[in-house]
């Protein structure tokens, strides 16, 4: 293993000296392309279904120690646990990504007719350009144009760190280039069943890269106007594919992600039931400020629940009894309710402990069919009713403003009742809502919609963006640092953690150009630095 290191350290040259990542639960498999070369793992199709595999930045360690505290999102331990063990994770799992595509676009470079491999040029790019934003989103400057290329020479031994910004830029360039380019050549080499992320879906692949646009000129809007509303216009005013009216039976096509038993050959993973069980990390309890916004009352027979995602989300507590954990922390809770040796939830009164409402059992336990989401139909709807609330790139309307707002509440409340109704993991699925209690959820005063109130309408979309992105924890961090709008738990404060710091083998083996973008910064101090974007 150790060997297997130091040649992927060689190859990448971005602080990969202790390993891949942190603890890899059950994906092995996913870093087959980059840690045992041979025939197959180094052709076109191998190398972009390593790319597929690997789409998502995880660190569900990550998200419980630091994120969802950062957030507000859940009492977990009330406290941050000792997150800075962590972070390199989301480091560890870039750079092999990244080596991936140089050398998948290398390789079809190589081919007799390169331009026979535009689609998997494009959507390789696609994915590159997903998983490049998030870094920047959660490092700031990062090594990027000299990155990953060790293996073309002694100058990319340690390479400098790129102006986020200029990334940025050049990210969306490319996502333009590939999404315009995507599905539109003829006669293209098809690699079948190794495009694993959208099953040669095109139109699927339009509207996950113009849905990526779209996010980060909405991001970048304030900083980067003209470029952010050309974005807008484009996608918006050109009427381009976006997730939309979304299908039950196939929910990966419009809203994007991992899906474990998605990809070829299909995976169950532990990462979610091992962040869960794991008690040094987990005891993940619904928190008031969760339950505030879901619920208008604190009945514990839940009489005042009016967010049907609260029943997928979570459960009651070993009394049948809803109650919230503080997030002050003022109180704890030593219960048990995802114990590993269990396939449904402890049964009522078996653990005594367990005061306060937890996650959902068997959403805890799915380790087939749980999604690890990038961005979702949902998403984009809050994105467009922030654009139209504001103005953003075209006309202020808030009247398509209060449609989309509903339209992405709707759009996320369908998706998780679908995705429970199709696992194969829920013994109990829970019951979707009517019509009426759907109509009574968006007429709820906590929740209803008015335009002509830009401060409160600004903040309803930041509140429901921040409830639906509960299991994309990093798009929640960033809703949080963007807005300043989303929900706060009494007795809490923002959070002055703005990025990630950089893993300490970069300031070792990347020492130079370590101390140009630090300038020698300890952890602490680097996380108070502002990534761009924010206000």
């Amino acid at each position: 293993m150790k060997s297997t290191q130091k040649i992927i350290y060689r190859l990448l040259v971005a602080g990969l000296a202790t390993g891949l990542v942190s603890c890899e639960q059950g994906f092995e498999e996913i870093n087959q392309p980059y840690k045992d070369a041979s025939v197959a793992t180094t052709s076109v199709p191998g190398l972009f279904n390593g790319l597929a595999k690997n789409i998502t930045n995880e660190d569900n360690t990550l998200y419980v120690s630091l994120f969802y505290p950062l957030t507000n999102q859940q009492a977990v331990q009330n406290t941050l646990a000792p997150y800075l063990n962590y972070t390199s994770s989301l480091w560890n799992s870039y750079y092999p990504s990244l080596y991936n595509y140089k050398a998948l676009i290398r390789k079809i470079d190589e081919q007799e007719n390169p331009a026979l491999f535009d689609n998997v040029r494009h959507m390789a790019t696609i994915l590159i350009a997903s998983k490049t934003l998030h870094m920047l989103d959660y490092y700031g400057d990062i090594p990027y144009s000299q990155a990953a290329s060790a293996d073309q020479g002694v100058e990319y031994y340690r390479p400098a760190y790129d102006n986020q910004v200029d990334i940025y830029k050049s990210v969306l360039a490319d996502l333009k280039v590939a999404v315009d380019g995507v599905g539109m050549a003829a006669n293209q080499t098809s690699i079948g069943a190794s495009e694993s992320f959208l099953q040669n879906d095109f139109d699927a692949w339009k509207k996950f890269a113009n849905a990526l646009r779209l996010r980060y000129a909405v991001r970048l809007y304030d900083k980067e106007q003209a470029l952010a509303s050309e974005i807008i216009t484009d996608v918006i005013g050109g009427n381009k594919p976006l997730p939309n009216n979304q299908n039950p039976a196939s929910l990966l096509k419009d809203n994007y992600g991992f899906w474990p038993m998605s990809v070829s050959p299909a995976i169950v993973t532990e990462r979610q039931w091992y962040t869960f069980r794991e008690r040094s990390v987990s005891r993940l309890r619904l928190g008031t400020n969760m339950w505030n916004q879901m619920s208008s009352s604190d009945d514990k027979d839940g009489t005042g629940i009016y967010d049907p995602r609260c029943y997928v989300f979570f459960q009651t507590n070993n009394a049948d009894e809803w109650i919230a954990q503080p997030h002050d922390g003022s109180s704890t809770d030593g219960g048990d309710p995802y114990n590993g040796s269990l396939t449904a939830r402890q049964p009522i009164g078996e653990d005594p402990d367990n005061r306060y409402s937890t996650f959902n059992f068997y959403l805890a336990y799915d380790q087939w069919y749980f999604p690890y989401l990038i961005i979702t139909e949902a998403d984009v709807h809050f994105l467009k009713a922030e654009i139209y609330q504001r103005g953003m790139g075209i006309a202020q309307n808030t009247t398509l403003a209060k449609q989309e707002y509903e339209a992405g509440i709707t759009a996320s409340v369908d998706f998780w009742y679908a995705y429970a109704q199709n696992s194969q993991a829920w013994g109990v699925k829970p019951t979707p809502p009517t019509d009426a209690e759907m109509e009574a959820f968006l007429t709820n005063p906590d929740v209803a919609y008015d335009g002509s109130n830009n401060a409160d309408a600004l903040t309803k979309i930041a509140t429901q963006a921040w409830i639906a992105t509960l299991f994309e924890p990093a798009e929640a961090w960033a809703i949080v640092r963007r807005t300043g709008l989303t929900p706060l738990a009494p007795g809490t404060t923002r959070s002055t953690i703005y990025k990630l710091p950089y893993p300490d083998a970069e300031r070792i083996n990347n020492n130079a150009n370590w101390m140009a973008v630090t300038g020698g910064a300890e952890a602490p101090e680097q996380t108070a630095t502002k990534v761009y974007w924010m206000p």
